[in-house]
């Protein structure tokens, strides 16, 4: 039998959709993430979540970071609506030095 790469994650309740996922991260607060320079977006119709990290951050394999600052458990298994705003953050460097340093 195959040993899940999941293995040692916890699960949390999702408070929005009452459901259990990983714990894939140590919990933030947006007070923690945000910062005053972070760019606000509003969705478009159709943009997708790893084009927009592509956009802004340089690379789509930072849609985990906008999922992370806004709180987007699962971005893949739905639309996001159009007129949703998003939190971008200013530097990728900065945001990951950050949560570097919260789980040591």
């Amino acid at each position: 039998m195959a040993i899940s790469r999941y293995k040692d994650f916890s699960t949390v309740l999702d408070a929005k959709t009452g459901l259990r996922r990983l714990e894939t991260f140590p919990p933030f607060t947006s007070e923690e993430l945000s910062r005053a320079n972070d760019v606000i977006i509003e969705i478009q119709e159709g943009q997708r979540i790893d084009k927009i990290a592509e956009d802004f951050l340089g690379d789509g394999r930072y849609w985990w970071v906008i999922c992370l600052l806004n709180d987007l458990t699962f971005p893949f298994g739905k639309i996001i609506k159009a007129g949703t705003k998003l939190r971008i953050p200013a530097s990728i460097d900065n945001f990951v030095n950050l949560i570097q340093t919260k789980i040591g």
